[in-house]
């Protein structure tokens, strides 16, 4: 009887003690999508994030741009998908109509803003039906970026100021250094440049109609002159035709071309432009690095380029939503931005008041002030920056390539514009 007590005691305790080490090994786990480039920053941060969590693992998930708005909608539609997700600003609502992401008001019992949700910019493209639906987390545009001493080693002193002043400093160096003079990438982010283009001469792809509603803001004739813009640089040998596959700004094509000093102009994100200086700067030590920066081309309008920016949301259907909002908290932190996320800036008014930058910066700086709109009616509009975004590229990849004619894409583009307008 002893004995089978003392064999019964031996097994409860076995059970307990096995028990108790599942307990410690049970950590919760949430996940973290990521689309930018710093993946190694940021498992470091999240390394950081676990130790100051106990309990808490973070699997990070890393993802494209291109393919990172569909993915996530197909996943969230059947229940699935990443506990926290790093999206584009003019995602949000879309995200928020498709019921895949969660209320900031029901996450904020879990832990309050440090400053106020107020503190966080462009906070209007969050909002669904009177909720927020995302924290904006960095905040960011696009502009000129240029090589200097290959400017005046092709004499050019001052730099080009307009579009077409653009296109002739590329013609220049082209001519007495046989290096490119502007490249750019003419895929899927050829929606930037075009946007740019438009925005500097007076036109939109959608815009409002005066009677509450909205209309194709472009015409037929504009359309084709800003496809024959862009395509010029292509069929003149401006720049090399292998830009007509290139996706993002940051591919190394493009950016050894710079670092190089192959190609003396582009435009360019800020957290890409930080890429570039710190790449110079690690394979020159001791060198100052010849670039700068400026705003991007006037047209017969000032310069435009767009708010843009990230934001972090949380998955409708996460199974931890205290977990996934202290880690978006901690993603939000300063420390975050000073340590790791370091090429981007923080979509908060009172950590952009305290940035410090450099000379090589300041062309960003004023274009992120002064020379700034939002996406607008593409959003408003119901048609959704995603869709057009798409839709756009398509139609500029045609007519760039030359498989189709300026002025039959522009035809069928604003034909299919009006199309999704009527939706």
């Amino acid at each position: 009887m002893a004995r089978n007590f003392g064999r019964k005691l031996l097994i409860s305790c076995a059970v307990l003690a096995s028990t108790s080490l599942s307990a410690l090994a049970d950590d919760i786990k949430i996940s973290f999508r990521f689309n930018d480039s710093e993946r190694k920053e940021m498992r470091a941060a999240l390394d950081e994030f676990e130790q100051q969590n106990p309990g808490i693992k973070v699997d990070l998930q890393t993802i494209s741009w291109k393919d990172s708005r569909d993915q996530f909608l197909r996943e969230a539609a059947v229940g699935q998908g990443p506990d926290v997700v790093h999206i584009a600003f003019v995602w949000t609502q879309e995200m928020a109509e498709a019921e895949a992401v969660t209320p900031v008001e029901e996450l904020t019992k879990y832990g309050a803003f440090s400053n106020g949700f107020n503190d966080y910019i462009a906070t209007d493209l969050t909002m669904y039906d009177g909720k927020a639906y995302g924290v904006p987390w960095s905040a960011d545009t696009w502009a000129m970026v240029y090589r200097t001493d290959v400017l005046h080693s092709a004499g050019i002193m001052d730099k080009p100021e307009t579009w077409d002043e653009l296109k002739e400093a590329s013609r220049t160096i082209k001519e007495k250094t046989g290096n490119t003079g502007f490249a750019f990438p003419a895929a899927l982010q050829v929606w930037f440049p075009v946007n740019y283009y438009l925005w500097s001469n007076g036109a939109s792809f959608i815009t409002q109609d005066g009677k509450g509603g909205y209309k194709v803001g472009v015409s037929k004739e504009q359309l084709a002159g800003a496809m024959d813009y862009f395509k010029g640089y292509v069929d003149e040998g401006l720049a090399p035709r292998s830009i007509l596959s290139i996706d993002q700004p940051h591919d190394p094509a493009l950016m050894q071309a710079l670092l190089d000093g192959k190609q003396a102009m582009a435009m360019m994100p800020t957290n890409t432009y930080r890429q570039l200086l710190s790449a110079y700067e690690k394979n020159n030590p001791g060198k100052t690095a010849p670039f700068d920066s400026g705003v991007m081309m006037h047209g017969t309008n000032a310069p435009r380029t767009h708010l843009g920016g990230r934001t972090l949301v949380v998955n409708s259907n996460t199974k931890h939503p205290e977990a996934s909002w202290k880690l978006l908290q901690y993603l939000a932190s300063a420390p975050l931005f000073e340590k790791y996320y370091t090429n981007q800036f923080p979509a908060q008014k009172t950590l952009l008041s305290q940035i410090e930058y450099r000379h090589e910066e300041l062309g960003f700086a004023e274009q992120l002030a002064n020379n700034t709109r939002t996406w607008g009616a593409y959003a408003e509009s119901g048609v959704g920056v995603g869709p057009l975004w798409n839709t756009v590229s398509r139609a500029f990849g045609t007519a760039l390539s030359g498989q189709e004619s300026s002025e039959k894409s522009a035809e069928k583009l604003i034909a299919e514009i009006e199309r999704m307008l009527a939706k």
